[in-house]
């Protein structure tokens, strides 16, 4: 049945605007400041109370639910990014090792041969001149034989020492690199899984807000059949509720998203645990006065990239050595083997002898068709590359900081603007309401109120978010998380 009649209708609205998100009784201070709290996640509605003081509160607590705590100890055993830095770092304690055993330590091998058949050279031995006929005396080869052989690297260029100087600078750039994938992932874990609580809150607040408009489109299209409004009240309210389905839908995307993102990043394939936390407020003072103390020349990614060129310059100068300066190596081989028996029953020589030999060896390329100077200017380009990139990540370390700090400034600034405007919104759609009733406002001055408040709470989350983004890259900036609590 329709309402009719303006009591009826002045009645359904304040009815609409009592449990809106940031309603608030007509009675209350205007001074006073709002919070916005969340529902647990698996219910999803906004609900509105007065504090002593201006913040907002986003997310909520789910028992058993996902924390943050959680969330990180499972990406460092899940996540393949991080074991693939693992992998990397002692790949390179391996390299140490090769390094070490080619360049200082001697090199053993054995050897063993034997001859199942075998047709033997011939040596024409002549006894007196011609024309008698000269002797065949067949070539001595053994047929089994049991080799061991032994070289060790006297002088070499010092390219033992560069090639082990190279694998220990790629070592120790490795496992910084490794304690660097573990702070960037804990890094990136901090900021998705608020992120995802923020789009959970703003999923929430864009269904509130199809929900009261929904209800307004209502309310005017029953006061329009009543003759108490205008086609344009309607039309107005339409174009506001689509656009506000269009934003419901974006929001709802982004709650998918955000989560899918947290849970790859985590290494997981699926994960349905609602989160539990709350999105932290952030003291830019105070955290721009810790970070002044840190240097982020020293942060652990620069000194990986400094080892790695000094690694790519000592495989250079090995390189280098190969074909410059001649190599000198002692060497020596014991061998055991047996003699076969060549004249039948006169004599019988099968029987098993050994023989050595001890020397020195020397050994220098002088042209190989200019395959080790081209390995030795290929080696020293990637030196200079390394060079190069170092200097270049050297250059962008201020930019970065002063970057996010600079963000972290104004989306500080930001929030605190919008907290402001919070409670200013709120308090204007509260005069609306109470000026409508009064008989001095219209449905149109109490709906763009209500928006306006939807809006400030909205651009509070987003502030809120991007100055925790702006801390999580300033931390990053400098190597080191930074105390904001």
């Amino acid at each position: 049945m329709k309402k009719t009649g303006m009591g009826v209708w002045v009645s359904a609205l304040a009815l609409l605007y009592a449990p809106a998100v940031f309603a608030q009784d007509a009675g209350e201070s205007a001074a006073a400041p709002v919070t916005v709290t969340a529902s647990p996640l698996s219910t999803g509605r906004p609900t509105a109370s007065m504090t002593g003081g201006s913040s907002l509160q986003v997310g909520g607590m789910v028992p058993g639910g996902l924390t943050l705590d959680q969330a990180l100890s499972e990406a460092v055993s899940q996540s393949p990014v991080y074991r693939q830095a693992q992998d990397n770092e002692r790949e390179a304690s391996w390299g140490q090792v090769q390094a070490f055993s080619d360049g200082f330590l001697p090199h053993v091998s054995v050897s063993g041969r034997h001859l199942f058949d075998a047709r033997y050279t011939y040596l024409n031995v002549a006894f007196a001149p011609p024309p008698s006929t000269p002797f065949l005396f067949p070539g001595i080869s053994p047929d089994t034989s049991l080799s061991l052989d032994a070289s060790f690297d006297v002088f070499d260029g010092f390219r033992n020492l560069h090639k082990l100087d190279a694998a220990n600078n790629t070592h120790e750039a490795a496992r910084i690199q490794s304690d660097w994938a573990l702070f960037q992932l804990q890094q990136k874990i901090r900021l998705l899984f608020y992120e995802a609580i923020a789009a959970q809150e703003l999923s929430d607040m864009a269904d509130q807000n199809v929900k009261t408009l929904t209800d307004h489109l209502r309310i005017v299209t029953d006061q329009l059949d009543n003759g108490q409004a205008t086609k344009y009240d309607s039309l107005r309210v339409k174009v506001q509720l689509d656009e506000a389905q269009s934003d419901q839908i974006s929001a709802h995307d982004q709650v998918v998203l955000a989560r899918e993102n947290l849970v790859q990043v985590m290494g997981l394939k699926t994960d349905d645990r609602p989160l539990s936390g709350m999105l932290p407020v952030l003291d830019a003072n105070k955290i721009l006065t810790e970070a002044g103390t840190l240097d982020y020349q020293q942060r652990p990614d620069l000194k990986a990239d400094e080892l790695q060129a000094k690694a790519a310059a000592d495989e250079s100068a090995a390189s280098q050595a190969s074909f410059l300066v001649p190599s000198v190596a002692l060497i020596g081989e014991y061998q055991w083997y047996n003699s076969p028996d060549y004249l039948g029953t006169i004599v019988h020589t099968d029987n098993f002898n050994h023989a050595y030999y001890l020397g020195a060896s020397a050994t220098w390329n002088l042209f190989d068709g200019a395959s080790a100077l081209a390995r030795a200017n290929e080696d020293g380009e990637k030196a200079k590359g390394a060079r190069d990139a170092f200097e270049a990540a050297q250059m962008e370390a201020p930019y970065d900081f002063d970057l996010w700090k600079r963000k972290l400034i104004s989306n500080a600034a930001l929030y605190k603007a919008k907290l402001t405007d919070v409670d200013e919104a709120k308090e204007s759609a509260r005069l609306a309401t109470v000026g409508f009733q009064a008989g001095t406002r219209t449905t149109t001055d109490v709906l763009d109120a209500e928006l306006e408040e939807y809006r400030a709470a909205e651009g509070l989350v987003q502030a809120q978010v991007n100055a925790y983004e702006a801390l999580i890259n300033l931390e990053l900036s400098v190597g080191k998380r930074i105390e904001n609590e």
